[in-house]
């Protein structure tokens, strides 16, 4: 499927004039060869479908324009009929009006207007604008996304440039002053671009589009949620659109930065700086940008609209929306014919939500449940903040994770560092490993960096060693970030009982804290020493040695874990089952899964599978029947 859409405005166009102006255009639209049509319903302060929100909160039902009709309901009649989605379009967003001085809704709801540094009306490029920042505002434009999405059959909604958006002048209004004092005990700086403050007001614009992408998804959690922001870095400077932050939270199911150049070059500059720096390629499909083809007096050629295409199609982009669909009717529908015979000469398949949502995070967000800890008195805490994974307590912190991202909390859910890391390890002896665009360091429990993120690849404090890999080679450092043991060995694991596994060409032997060999490389693989033994592998059978490398239970397991309260978990064939330190099988191979002892008691599996984790790259045993056996 390739996702081909079109903007359907009010603005330059008479398409929702009518019923038979709507029923031409879409047939038009798909004979075209597009699959999805994004038609406006809120400018200048006014819908475009009867609104019972507007009503009550304005008295205007309806823009006049439209009145006694519902263009919105008789559009996605018409675009059924020929095989379109359509995804309903907020034009305007948090703009309350253009050149009108704020327009009728902050005549009546002037507490709405935004305040820029001056202290006066925010008007930025002749837009007057609500205060995107203020709870009772947010709670109004998604009243009337939500009025849209239960009351009409529609794929989606979507926002744009001004949605979630607001200019980076403002935030100077009280109810916003106090919130910023309230936080951080002092004034908003005057200048509107200190980072603190741009970054403090844009974190408040995407948690509110976090809200909005649940509940929209708790109506009907094949809807999309749709943006198509300015292109960052540059909507994020002037308008507080982070939408890097969008796509790595995975706040956005398909994003169309407006990548709005008349020429070419210009739109191929852009699209390689998104494909190389800002979208991974697991987050590839939900990139479909916005084109250009028209802006007053101004065409795209047909040259330049099928090179844009191809590019995208080239770097592995399967799809545009085009801004906007009157350009396709000019000159007797000449930019229409081209790409009909050409590039759109294959159907581009039915819009597919679900083929979609394989991309997004809806499956972990739309049943709304919450995450709880439980204290020591059994109370139930709960997190108050909304994650997709949260990891279990380690040194009362613990690793969360949104979107693509992580970060930690407390056990109260309040944040000790923002969702910005790719990996994020739980805490051991109070500092924690974390990675960014695969690099590696650590944090300690406020969130500080205290080891730079720049080592190749790492393992988690023990015994106030950590394992760290430079270039090909790994080497050992301590607490302070001091390289104790110089980087030299093709493998290495953590120090457990003052003793390390290390690879060596390609066997495995152990080193202590000086970087001595204590045990020689002869083990073709070799775990960590626990309760004064270590798991080691002879070709393809595991056995257990002793801290001079003697064997005390010679290679025989198919599998082997730790020994933990005198007993260790083997497999042998398909089961598993429990050895004492003689090696005498204990507990029968009955097991299709067991895990060490802990205070007199084993978690064991019959029935079950491993089965990869992709979302969290990790495996996990699935199926069958869990349980709990005693120690005998």
């Amino acid at each position: 499927m390739e996702i081909r859409g079109v903007w359907i405005t009010t603005t330059a166009s008479k398409v929702l004039d009518k019923q038979e102006n709507i029923a031409e255009a879409m047939k038009f639209v798909a004979d075209t060869g597009f699959n999805v049509v994004f038609p406006v319903v809120w400018n200048q302060g006014l819908t475009t479908y009867p609104s019972q929100v507007m009503e009550k909160q304005f008295g205007v039902k309806i823009n006049p324009r439209f009145q006694g009709r519902d263009p919105l309901g008789e559009l996605i009649t018409e675009a059924k009929k020929v095989n379109l989605a359509v995804i309903p379009w907020f034009e305007y967003g948090f703009a309350s009006s253009y050149q009108q001085k704020g327009g009728s809704i902050i005549a009546k709801k002037p507490e709405w207007a935004a305040i820029d540094y001056t202290g006066k009306l925010l008007t930025k490029n002749g837009f007057d604008w609500l205060n995107a920042l203020d709870n009772e505002v947010q709670d109004f434009l998604l009243s009337l996304f939500l009025e849209v999405v239960k009351k009409y059959e529609v794929a989606g909604i979507q926002g744009d440039d001004r949605f979630p958006s607001l200019p980076i002048e403002g935030g100077y209004d009280k109810k916003t002053i106090s919130q910023y004092q309230q936080e951080f005990n002092k004034q908003p700086p005057e200048n509107y671009q200190d980072p603190e403050w741009t970054k403090w007001r844009a974190d408040i614009l995407s948690n509110f589009l976090s809200c909005v992408y649940r509940e929209i998804i708790n109506v009907n959690p094949e809807l999309i949620i749709s943006m198509s922001p300015n292109a960052y870095r540059w909507g994020y400077e002037n308008y507080l659109q982070d939408s890097q932050t969008w796509i790595d939270l995975g706040l956005v199911d398909l994003i169309h930065p407006q990548l709005y150049h008349r020429e070419f070059e210009l739109y191929q500059r852009d699209i390689d700086r998104l494909y190389e720096k800002q979208f991974t390629k697991q987050q590839l499909p939900q990139l479909i940008p916005g084109i250009l083809i028209k802006q007053s007096t101004y065409r795209i050629t047909p040259e330049h609209l099928i090179k844009a295409i191809n590019y995208n199609r080239s770097v592995g982009i399967q799809g545009e929306v085009c801004f906007f669909y009157e350009a396709l009717r000019e000159d007797n529908d000449a930019l229409a014919k081209v790409i009909k015979s050409g590039i759109y000469s294959q159907p581009p398949g039915i819009f597919d939500a679900k083929e979609i949502k394989k991309y997004s995070f809806t499956h972990r967000r739309s049943n709304n449940d919450d995450y709880y800890y439980i204290n020591t008195t059994s109370q139930q805490i709960r997190l108050k903040v909304k994650f997709d994974w949260v990891e279990p307590l380690s040194e009362g912190i613990s690793a969360v994770k949104v979107g693509y991202k992580y970060g930690y909390i407390q056990q109260t859910g309040k944040f000790i560092t923002r969702l910005k890391y790719d990996t994020a390890a739980p805490f051991t002896e109070e500092i924690a490993l974390v990675s960014m665009k695969s690099k590696y360091g650590y944090i300690d429990k406020t969130g500080k960096e205290i080891i730079p993120v720049k080592f190749d690849d790492a393992m988690s404090f023990s015994e106030g060693v950590a394992a760290v890999k430079i270039g090909n080679k790994w080497g050992y450092i301590d607490e302070v970030g001091t390289m104790i043991i110089s980087p030299q060995f093709d493998e290495a694991k953590s120090f457990f009982s003052d003793i390390a596994a290390v690879k060596i060409g390609d066997k495995w032997g152990y080193i202590d804290k000086t970087g001595s060999i204590v045990i020689l490389a002869e083990f073709d693989d070799a775990q960590s020493f626990y309760a004064g033994l270590a798991v080691v592998r002879v070709g393809n059978k595991w056995g257990y040695i002793d801290r001079t490398g003697q064997f005390i239970i010679n290679p025989q397991f198919d599998e082997a874990d730790i020994f933990s309260e005198e007993l260790a978990a083997v497999k042998m064939g398909e089961k598993w089952g429990y050895i004492n330190q003689y090696g005498d099988l204990i507990i029968p191979l009955t097991f299709d899964f067991a895990k060490p002892f802990y205070e007199g008691m084993a978690l064991v599996n019959i029935g079950g599978k491993l089965k990869p984790d992709q979302e969290q790259g990790k495996a996990f045993f699935v199926g069958g029947k869990w349980g709990y056996i005693r120690k005998p």
